[in-house]
């Protein structure tokens, strides 16, 4: 929310409200409200989903090297595009929340959470590619990049990114202090809870 309004305010991003239910805080529908705060908890279902039927982490040792070009990519659009709000928003959030998980988070998730990602692009491309398709929200060019995947700008799919990977952090950090582990056996004893620590 804080970002839309940031966004809004630098006049990177316009809504036609006449084409959302006509209800709005500070100029944003409360339908981008309502998805933006959706999403987040949208992704950790996909993700605790995805962790219950596939719990392998096979190619755990690849993730940190996929986060390694993704960290270079960002700095390389930001350095060709620092002076413009958008890119330099959405790379930069990725970036640092791409450091912060593989270099200062103890919590070894990323291959999960790059699957989950996978998911959740496709279920936000079939929400908001009809409104950025027929023009109801709006991005002004001279704070973008100019490059648009179908009809949604570039950034909007690392902002995505970042949200969603901020959200799992955050799933994964209090899971880990406050969550509990069931211990099943099968060999007729009495299965324990213990505290993960």
């Amino acid at each position: 929310m804080v970002l839309m309004l940031i966004l809004k305010g630098k006049g990177v991003l316009t809504y036609d409200l006449q084409h959302f239910s006509g209800a709005d805080n500070l100029g944003i529908p409360y339908e981008v409200i309502f998805g933006a705060f959706v999403f987040p908890f949208a992704g950790i279902s996909i993700y605790n989903f995805l962790n219950a039927k596939f719990p392998a982490q096979t190619y755990e040792k690849y993730s940190l090297a996929v986060s390694n070009i993704l960290m270079g990519l960002c700095i390389a659009m930001i350095f060709f595009a620092y002076t413009k709000w958008y890119p330099v928003w959405a790379f930069g959030l990725m970036m640092l929340t791409l450091f912060v998980v593989e270099y200062k988070s103890k919590i070894r998730f990323m291959y999960r959470f790059y699957r989950t990602y996978l998911v959740v692009l496709v279920a936000y491309l079939a929400v908001v590619l009809q409104y950025h398709y027929r023009g109801y929200i709006g991005f002004h060019e001279q704070h973008t990049i100019k490059f648009r995947l179908f009809y949604v700008p570039f950034e909007s799919f690392f902002l995505l990114f970042s949200i969603t990977l901020i959200s799992i952090l955050l799933f994964e950090v209090f899971k880990k202090r406050y969550g509990k582990t069931e211990v099943v056996t099968t060999s007729g004893e009495k299965p324990f809870i213990a505290e993960n620590k």
